[in-house]
């Protein structure tokens, strides 16, 4: 589990190999949502109301972003979003060797690969598929 933090969004990145869970049983996301927030609370000091999308790739794993809209509550309260089947991009150097390569914003793009270290794109995906240039 890694998790990064842009001022009060957090993003959790959750490898497919790190869990075992079914994404539709209410006890498995209750289980993880309540893991995550044990694990941000021991660095940060967590309150007020989150609203929490988890993009799922079978490929990757889980990729959950928790934004905390009003942190000035004494309670917790969270709204979850889950975006089943969603499609992850790498950012990437241009090479020739790697299919379905779309080119959006000065920058290349192809479809996750574990092989690649790279940015990893969950948002905005068809932005980029339907708006970019497939070059290869």
């Amino acid at each position: 589990m890694i998790i990064s933090k842009d001022d009060y969004i957090y993003v959790i990145y959750i490898y497919k190999s790190y869990y075992d869970l079914d994404i539709f049983n209410y006890d498995d996301i209750s289980f993880l949502l309540k893991k995550v927030f044990i694990k941000l609370n021991r660095k940060y000091n967590l309150m007020g109301t989150f609203y929490i999308d988890i993009y799922v790739n079978d490929e990757f794993g889980i990729i959950m972003e928790i934004n905390n809209i009003d942190n000035n509550l004494n309670y917790f309260d969270v709204k979850v979003k889950i975006h089943l089947d969603s499609l992850f991009l790498n950012e990437i150097l241009y090479d020739k060797e790697y299919n379905d390569i779309y080119f959006y914003n000065n920058k290349y793009y192809t479809f996750f690969n574990k092989k690649i270290d790279g940015n990893i794109i969950y948002k905005d995906v068809l932005d980029i598929i339907n708006k970019g240039i497939k070059v290869k």
